[in-house]
């Protein structure tokens, strides 16, 4: 029971940072029909931006890790404006420009930050003692806390705020949006770079955790794409339970059959539910 409970902790863990990266890439998908095969690279670069504004500019922790998100998603904003805004139209475009950002990304990380693994300082240390059974790590409990906390956040500006009222406007019919006033192409640059800023944010959270490499970007996005189908593309609530699904059966199937089968079991799992629904669990064209 004790194991059990541990390795379903963890599981939650990675399921919550698997839907929160998800959830950028569906926001972008379902907004600007545009995939972005260099979101795992942003994960990432927030990593290492993360890890150097702490231990070379010696910023606080928290400091360092919000610096990052606003980086990338400055970084998203220029990538928008400048690559994918005249792709418009033409989905492979898009997907041949973002596939070749990713390249030259990992690259340029292979290039600044060597092959070597870098993390950033821990947010906490020390432990907590869980339902009296098992002491579990103080910063993993923080990067759950923290992961939720901007999954319940972006929610509340999707359904609540204005800006989400816009977004949602353009994703449903883009010319009767522009009629009524609304900018697409405002709110594109704007969804992109969102999209960019919590891949940025699942980096800076996962982190001091496991420490990034320039390759590491090719798992981040492969789980993403996953979950993404998984839940249903277009459907953010679908992200947040195919996130928690896939993190709860990777950490369970690593641990009670063997770990080098962990891609294999999100795979298995995603067979399983598109041969029962095609669509996802919460499948749906519109967000």
């Amino acid at each position: 029971m004790q194991d059990l409970l541990l390795y379903c902790t963890n599981g939650l863990l990675l399921g919550v940072i698997y839907a929160l990266s998800a959830l950028g890439v569906s926001l972008v998908v379902g907004i600007m029909n545009v995939i972005n095969f260099s979101h795992g690279e942003l994960y990432v670069l927030a990593g290492y931006f993360s890890a150097l504004f702490a231990r070379a500019l010696g910023l606080p922790v928290p400091v360092a890790a919000l610096c990052a998100v606003l980086l990338v998603f400055l970084f998203g904003l220029l990538v928008e404006r400048t690559l994918i805004r005249n792709t418009y139209g033409n989905d492979m475009a898009s997907l041949i420009i973002t596939f070749v950002l990713s390249i030259v990304l990992q690259n340029a990380y292979l290039l600044i930050f060597g092959p070597y693994p870098q993390k950033p300082p821990n947010w906490v240390d020390g432990s907590t003692h869980l339902f009296g059974l098992f002491y579990y790590g103080n910063q993993r409990l923080a990067a759950l806390g923290v992961g939720a906390a901007v999954i319940v956040g972006l929610f509340v500006v999707v359904k609540k705020t204005w800006f989400g009222k816009t977004v949602r406007a353009v994703a449903q019919d883009r010319e009767m949006a522009a009629m009524v006033g609304v900018n697409p192409d405002g709110v594109n640059m704007f969804s992109f770079a969102l999209g960019c800023a919590l891949a940025a944010a699942a980096g800076v959270i996962l982190a001091p955790i496991f420490p990034v490499t320039p390759t590491v970007s090719v798992g981040v996005s492969l789980t993403a794409f996953i979950v993404v189908v998984l839940g249903g593309m277009g459907s953010l609530g679908g992200c947040v339970i195919g996130g928690l699904i896939l993190g709860l059966v990777q950490n369970l199937g690593s641990a009670y059959v063997s770990s080098g089968y962990k891609h294999f079991f999100g795979f298995f799992i995603l067979l399983l539910v598109l041969t029962v629904r095609p669509t996802g669990l919460f499948g749906r064209k519109q967000l």
